[in-house]
C-alpha cells in the first residue's frame, strides 16, 4: 500500500470517527426534560395501564405525543400503537411546547382513575384534546422527556 493510500485511509477513518462522535452527541442533545428528572422506573405498556388501572400507581410510559394543549401546553395526549391516554402535569407545575405533537416522549407519573366532568371534557376539547380526555383513566406526570423530531 502506498504512503498516499495510507494517508487517505487514515483521513477517512478519522472522518468516520468524528461523524460517529458527532451523531452520538447530537442525539443526546435532542432530549429535553420538563418537570422533575425521570427516576428510571421500569417501563410498562399503555395497554396494561388502561386495561388494569391501579389508581396512584407510579408508571413510566413511552410513546408519541399525539396532541398538546393549544393554549399553554398544559397537557398532552400520549399515543402508543392504537391506544392513547390524556396526560396532565403534577400541580400544573410545568408545560411542554405547544408544537411538540409528533415527538417521541417518555414520562413518569401516577395513574389517575376518575371520570372527568362534562365541563372538564368540553374545556380540554376546546384546547384540541381528543377522545382520550373523556376516559376514566389518565396520567398525572411528574416528569416528561421529549425528543426533537
Amino acid at each position: 500500500m502506498s504512503v498516499k493510500t495510507k494517508g487517505v485511509l487514515r483521513r477517512i477513518a478519522f472522518l468516520g470517527l468524528g461523524l460517529c462522535i458527532g451523531a452520538a452527541w447530537s442525539a443526546a442533545a435532542e432530549t429535553t426534560t420538563y418537570g422533575k428528572p425521570l427516576e428510571g422506573l421500569p417501563a410498562v405498556t399503555l395497554e396494561k395501564v388502561l386495561d388494569q388501572p391501579e389508581a396512584g400507581r407510579r408508571v413510566r410510559l413511552t410513546g408519541t405525543v399525539a396532541k398538546v394543549c393549544s393554549n399553554k401546553g398544559c397537557w398532552l395526549e400520549l399515543r402508543q400503537g392504537e391506544r392513547s391516554v390524556h396526560v396532565t402535569f403534577a400541580g400544573y407545575s410545568f408545560f411542554v411546547p405547544k408544537d411538540s405533537a409528533g415527538s417521541d416522549v417518555t414520562l413518569e407519573g401516577r395513574v389517575v382513575v376518575r371520570q372527568p366532568s362534562p365541563e372538564e371534557i368540553e374545556h380540554k376539547q376546546s384546547e384540541g384534546a381528543g377522545q382520550s380526555v373523556a376516559a376514566k383513566v389518565s396520567i398525572e406526570a411528574t416528569g416528561v422527556e421529549l425528543k426533537s423530531r
